[in-house]
């Protein structure tokens, strides 16, 4: 019973510890993730999840999920992440959603956009 319990406390633990830097500042400035939701028309946007999730003039990589056909062993991912381009925030739309200029590459609605990596 004292297991079962340290182990449901830890659990909790975790999950506080997870949910708290997700929503951090630091998560954002070293770490956002976000999603294309358009591209059309000259005009890419992008959600960025929350209120001052980006910021004008980051440099955000975006890639595309592919399913890889060339999967031969057993517990390897049909899926793979494809680099596609590189974007940079230009202006916030308002908390959720933010554009952004194209500056490298064909950025499509769905890809992944995150911060580039130094």
């Amino acid at each position: 019973m004292h297991i079962q319990f340290l182990r449901n406390a830890a659990l909790v633990l975790a999950v506080l510890l997870v949910a708290g830097c997700a929503n951090s500042p630091f998560y954002h400035r070293y770490v956002m993730v976000g999603q294309v939701v358009q591209a059309s028309d000259g005009r890419t946007v992008i959600c960025i999840s929350e209120p001052k999730g980006a910021e004008v003039g980051q440099v955000l990589d975006a890639y595309r999920v592919v399913f890889r056909t060339d999967v031969v062993e057993e517990g390897e991912s049909d899926w793979a992440r494809e680099w596609v381009g590189k974007v940079s925030v230009d202006g916030i739309i308002d908390e959720h959603f933010a554009t952004v200029d194209v500056i490298e590459g064909k950025v499509m609605k769905n890809d992944i956009v995150e911060l580039e990596y130094l």
